[in-house]
């Protein structure tokens, strides 16, 4: 493929995923969050990243950077901060609220309703890209 076309496939790439974007953060907002916030609940409720880290490295970026994404959470009342049991205290762990576990089923239930579910066969179709 001729770069130029293959140029050109990168910008509708790009395009088409700010249109589905722009679809889920319209869906998150009205609930009071942003898609990102919404993806964090995700990995803490459903996938049991709970740690500032675990956050950080799923996320690709720096540990103020996860700092503030959870501190925006906690500001909202989606999430709080508790200290780990035991001997290390220093051990943050971020568990949800009733109300952030609310929040998060309701933006999660109206992704699906409004069919903006992404197949197993897209996310390996940009996995290959990056190979």
């Amino acid at each position: 493929m001729p770069k130029s076309q293959s140029l050109l496939l990168t910008s509708q790439w790009y395009l088409e995923a700010q249109r589905i974007m722009h679809h889920f953060n319209a869906i998150s907002d009205e609930y009071g969050i942003s898609y990102e916030q919404f993806l964090v609940l995700e990995h803490i409720i459903d996938l049991g990243y709970n740690t500032p880290g675990q956050i950080a490295t799923v996320f690709k970026t720096s540990a103020p950077a996860a700092s503030r994404k959870i501190n925006t959470l906690q500001d909202k009342g989606l999430i709080e901060k508790v200290r780990a049991a035991g001997n290390d205290q220093r051990t943050v762990l971020i568990e949800v609220t009733k109300k952030g576990s609310t929040v998060y089923q309701a933006v999660k239930k109206a992704i699906k309703k409004n069919d903006l579910t992404i197949e197993q066969s897209d996310v390996d179709g940009l996995i290959a890209i990056d190979e």
